[in-house]
């Protein structure tokens, strides 16, 4: 008998790889969205409660999204591509020029009472951190840069900024309310 098992390793093996692949499959299909059915907010901030703040913003969820992913630039500092397909963006204002090209202009009508970073006369990110005027938006969620305002951009790529879909827009509102 034991002749018998150990002369067969490989299929036990191969049963067992198979079996971890199948049931990863199931896993992500019930628990991962594809990107048109998340929205994916990137925080160049050094400290991020991701969980908390998805919890935060899924409490309420645009028509047709799943999920609100959320993570720290360092955490995706291998994976580039990622970085350059999430849909929001929280950006200190020294790097602001640096990744302008990125974003797309906002309509400021979407969010009254907001403070904009500006460029050519067009709106292109909304002021969510300000030590002089106290602004700290979801502060609970996250750790700013010490005196240095953030500033929350879209990216002008993302799926959900269109006149079809925008998700980010309602996504990033709900965003603004978590002080």
């Amino acid at each position: 008998m034991i002749k018998r098992i150990l002369g067969n390793w490989y299929r036990y093996v191969l049963w067992a790889l198979l079996s971890a692949v199948f049931w990863a499959w199931i896993f992500t299909l019930l628990f991962s969205a594809t990107p048109k059915r998340k929205v994916v907010l990137y925080a160049d901030q050094p400290e991020l409660d991701r969980n908390a703040l998805s919890m935060a913003l899924e409490e309420d969820l645009p028509k047709g999204i799943r999920i609100v992913d959320t993570a720290a630039f360092d955490d995706m500092m291998f994976n580039q591509t990622a970085v350059l397909a999430g849909d929001l963006y929280l950006i200190s204002e020294s790097k602001t020029e640096e990744y302008l090209a990125s974003f797309a202009p906002i309509d400021r009508a979407d969010f009254p009472g907001a403070t904009f970073y500006e460029s050519d006369g067009e709106a292109y990110g909304i002021l969510v951190y300000d030590e002089e005027t106290g602004l700290n938006t979801a502060g609970e969620y996250i750790f700013y840069i010490p005196h240095e305002r953030c500033w929350l951009f879209f990216n002008k790529d993302s799926l959900h900024t269109g006149e079809l879909d925008d998700a980010a827009i309602t996504i990033a509102q709900h965003f603004l309310k978590l002080h």
